[in-house]
């Protein structure tokens, strides 16, 4: 009975907690570009925290997933999180918004109290306020974890990690002054699309160089001393794609280098990819994902287009008679 009575005195707190901290000054966060007010809710309190995930441990690396869905987040759980945090005790977080439903507050804190590895914050959770949630990830890392982490991997819900393959990576790494991810050229601004913007609204026709918002990772001493200051003070438009917006132009602004990482690529359903490297991306839906895992865990060749594998093999075995010839 004692039990019980706590539990309920926990949903309570909760509850009035999101009440009280939700007082936004954009009602709902919709728009594609945000003003220097909207950019404020990522120095608010937030609704769930974990501020002592970083306290008792120093980790070369702290992992937080960019995160919109439950069953997201319990696939990646019961997958490469999962062998992290066993394996080499690295905390993996989720940054979540508050849900658009309130009814459905209650089962993200009965998720919390069963993982204890959310982060809440004071927006809704939306496809345009990610530039809302990458800021408010950043602020938090450095309040939280900077002085007991060099380097912050950033990673959307949608991804497959190595785990092995990461962590050597990461003990190898040196760099302390280079954000690295998935590296895209400069090019033009996107127009048309649920990513694009207007030429009302972003004026600029030209994005940087930037990298994609899929996986990157960002030093702690670049968080700390450039990229949150950049961000809070800058005059371009505060555009929702965090990608093209923070990795792109206020990197640019800051002077901050941007390189492509070792070992990620993009998933080709025709390669095993997870088995030569380290963090695969930009699955086209959950069940590539999941047989892409399933592949790698229990080392089954996985191969859809067959012939084009044989066809492969084929001209593989070709080239090198010719060339003993």
């Amino acid at each position: 009975m004692k039990n019980i009575i706590i539990l309920i005195l926990i949903h309570i707190f909760y509850c009035l907690n999101a009440k009280l901290t939700t007082l936004s000054t954009c009602k709902d966060c919709r728009g594609k570009i945000h003003t220097k007010e909207d950019l404020q809710l990522a120095k608010q309190p937030l609704i769930i925290n974990q501020n002592l995930a970083c306290h008792y441990a120093k980790n070369k690396f702290f992992i937080i997933v960019k995160s919109g869905t439950f069953q997201r987040r319990n696939f990646t759980r019961s997958t490469w999180a999962r062998e992290i945090n066993e394996r080499f005790d690295i905390a993996v977080l989720y940054a979540i918004g508050y849900p658009k439903d309130p009814a459905m507050q209650k089962e993200i804190i009965d998720e919390d109290e069963k993982y204890h590895d959310l982060l809440e914050f004071n927006f809704l959770e939306s496809y345009y306020n990610l530039t809302l949630k990458t800021t408010s990830v950043l602020v938090w890392y450095d309040k939280y974890c900077s002085s007991n982490s060099d380097y912050l991997l950033y990673v959307d819900d949608d991804i497959l990690i190595h785990a092995d393959k990461l962590v050597l990576y990461m003990n190898q790494i040196t760099n302390n002054d280079t954000l690295e991810g998935w590296f895209e050229k400069s090019g033009k601004i996107q127009r048309k699309g649920i990513g694009g913007v207007s030429k009302e609204n972003f004026p600029i026709d030209i994005v940087p160089d930037y990298l994609w918002g899929a996986a990157v990772l960002y030093p702690s001493n670049i968080i700390s001393n450039l990229l949150i200051k950049a961000i809070f003070n800058t005059t371009i438009p505060i555009f929702f794609r965090d990608d093209v917006f923070i990795n792109g132009f206020i990197a640019e602004q800051a002077g901050i280098k941007r390189k492509h990482m070792k070992g990620i690529l993009t998933y080709d359903q025709t390669e095993d990819d997870l088995n030569t490297n380290m963090i695969i991306i930009d699955f086209k839906n959950e069940e590539s994902r999941e047989k892409a895992w399933n592949c790698y865990k229990y080392n089954i060749q996985c191969n859809k287009n067959l012939p084009l594998l044989l066809f492969r093999i084929f001209v593989g075995i070709k080239t090198r008679i010719i060339m003993s010839n």
